[in-house]
This record gives structure tokens, C-alpha cells and sequence, in this order.
């Protein structure tokens, strides 16, 4: 009983919404590049990651042009966004084939509010023999969960959109929290 009070305590107080009058130019022109660098690119909560989910929990993202944050330009391609709390500040890190190629700072974090997922993460439609073989690999799953340690991933879903002008924006999705990330985008 207890643990459930403070489990509403703490959801009524997550779920308030807090204002900002900043909009995103001017989150972009107050975000700071990351002040540190990683040890030949490698995330130092990676093996952590991969000991205690089945399969890499983040999701894999396909930029589609050039995108350019203060001084780095990230050019288009395949990268896995991986957000981190470093040194106290909340930043994405963009991984191409296992090291990170690019350190982001987030500009606003937001928690996610409750249902997002079950309404925008379509779920497929299986046949009956899809059915049948997903319960028979959940039911091994729950049967044998303890003796593996292995957690379900976090959801994620991933948002773009272009906003005034020249600005492109993307919103990480991943579990609890969204991270919204602010780049120009083209030859700007």
C-alpha cells in the first residue's frame, strides 16, 4: 500500500507540465556542445546495456540528409540513438557500427506521457501460426526469465519535423522520457 502511494505521488508530480516561453532557435542557440570526449569513441554504458538487455535497446534511426549542430555536421546514414546523463547534463549519443560518431545535447526532456506507445506503436497482425509461435516463445520465455536476467528492452519511437525554417527537430521517444534534439538542417 505504501509503495503504491508514493508510486502516485510521484506520477502526479512527473505528469505536470512545465512551460517554457524559449522556442526551439533559442534552445539551439543556448544548447552547448558536450565538453567532454569518449575514449576512442566508445560508450562507457554499453557493455552494461548488453549484459543486462537480450539485444540492443536502442532504436536505429535513418537520416536522410545532412543535419548540422553548431560545429559538427552528422551526414545522412544509419545511427543508433543511445540518450545519456553525462556529467549531469542529458545528451544522445549518435553510434554508427558500435562507437559513438556524435555527442548531441537535448534541449528540453519531457516525460512521456501515459499511453503513448499502445496508441502510436502499431502492433502487427499476425496469422494463427504466428500466433501460436509467438505464445510458445513467451511461455519459454517466462519459464526460464529468472535463469537469463534479461530484461525487455524500453520502447522507443522516434519523431522528425522541420520547424521554422531552416530548423529540423527530433524527438527520442525511449522509455519514460522524450528528448527533443534541435539541428539546422541543409546548407544553412
Amino acid at each position: 500500500m505504501k509503495k503504491l502511494l508514493i508510486l502516485i505521488i510521484i506520477t502526479l508530480f512527473t505528469s505536470i507540465p512545465v512551460y517554457s516561453s524559449e522556442t526551439y532557435p533559442e534552445l539551439y542557440k543556448n544548447a552547448q556542445p558536450a565538453d567532454f570526449e569518449l575514449i576512442n569513441g566508445i560508450d562507457p554504458y554499453q557493455n552494461e546495456d548488453y549484459y543486462k538487455y537480450a539485444y540492443s535497446p536502442y532504436p536505429l534511426f535513418r537520416l536522410a540528409l545532412d543535419v548540422k549542430f553548431k560545429n559538427q555536421t552528422i551526414p545522412a546514414g544509419y545511427y543508433i540513438l543511445t540518450p545519456r546523463n553525462m556529467h549531469d547534463r542529458d545528451f544522445v549519443f549518435f553510434k554508427e557500427n558500435g562507437k559513438v560518431k556524435f555527442i548531441i545535447p537535448v534541449v528540453k526532456k519531457e516525460v512521456v506521457e501515459p499511453g503513448f506507445y499502445e496508441t502510436n506503436i502499431p502492433t502487427p497482425q499476425l496469422t494463427k501460426w504466428q500466433g501460436f509461435c509467438k505464445n510458445v516463445s513467451e511461455g519459454f520465455y517466462k519459464l526460464f526469465k529468472n535463469s537469463s536476467k534479461k530484461a525487455p528492452p524500453p520502447k522507443s519511437f522516434i519523431r522528425t519535423e522541420y520547424i521554422e525554417g531552416n530548423m529540423f527537430l527530433i524527438i527520442l521517444y525511449y522509455g519514460s522520457f522524450k528528448y527533443h534534439l534541435v539541428f539546422r538542417s541543409g546548407n544553412y
